[in-house]
């Protein structure tokens, strides 16, 4: 049996080893491996107090190899039991990993992002004669966006790495794809390749009046907000292209391999 979640879960009693009918321990090879997956996964979940489920696998592996275990009959039964109880165990012993790690990444991003603003702001910095704050604002808000969908699968528990170092990467690193797009959609934009009325409009009449405050200057334009929001959102999708693109690169890699080879 395996604890998990607080509870003692019990394996199948059908599938419970088998007295006699030993098999050479090539038969059991297949199981063996199976069970030597478990094994891995629960070693990669880092977790306190696993030392009773790995002697528990590591039993069946014996068990397996000693043939008490009809593997061709009951092997399946078995390991569909063993990975019932190991994912749950795993999964109610993360729990708190899977948030706290994803949000650390993202707080060390965010005090970066804001020391660096803060200096670039102060100190009137330009870029490609622009305003520093302009492209640092786009930034921003490609990164929320990505943060937002970072955040909303880390809290619904939607990642399954466990590794605390993973969890944290995770956090840090997908903002800073979402800050790449979210900038490169401002340019796109920006730049009229891709036109849209409402950010083509950049006239004085268009400010935004909760914007301006008061000493603030003119406020920020209409159309510099939607330019804003379209970074927001590239970030925010950042998670469906991305791999999409990734699985494209990987499927033009392959073709070109295989022709090479041809």
């Amino acid at each position: 049996m395996a604890e998990a979640g607080g509870q003692m879960v019990d394996f199948d009693e059908s599938a419970a080893p088998q007295e006699g009918g030993r098999r050479p321990a090539s038969e059991a090879a297949p199981f063996v491996a199976q069970v030597e997956q478990l094994v891995t996964r629960v070693k990669n979940a880092k977790l306190r107090d696993d030392a009773q489920v790995l002697e528990n696998l590591q039993a069946w592996i014996d068990r397996s190899m000693a043939g008490q275990i009809d593997v061709n009959r009951d092997g399946d039964r078995i390991i569909h039991t063993l990975e019932t109880n190991v994912d749950e165990m795993v999964r109610a012993r993360t729990l708190v990993r899977r948030v706290v790690g994803p949000l650390s990444g993202m707080l060390i991003l965010y005090a970066l992002l804001t020391g660096v603003t803060i200096w670039a702001v102060a100190a009137d910095t330009l870029f490609l004669g622009t305003a520093i704050s302009i492209p640092a604002a786009a930034i921003i808000f490609g990164v929320a966006g990505s943060s937002f969908r970072v955040l909303l699968r880390a809290v619904t528990f939607q990642y399954q790495q466990t590794d605390p170092g993973a969890l944290f990467m995770l956090g840090l690193a997908r903002p800073i794809v979402g800050a790449i797009v979210g900038l490169a959609a401002f340019a796109i934009f920006g730049s009229g390749m891709v036109s849209l009325p409402l950010v083509s409009e950049q006239t004085a009449t268009t400010n935004v009046a909760f914007l301006n405050l008061p000493g603030s200057g003119p406020g920020v334009q209409a159309g510099q907000l939607a330019m804003f929001a379209i970074a927001f959102i590239a970030g925010l999708l950042e998670g469906i292209f991305i791999p999409a693109a990734s699985r494209g690169v990987a499927r033009v890699a392959d073709t070109v391999a295989r022709a090479a080879s041809n």
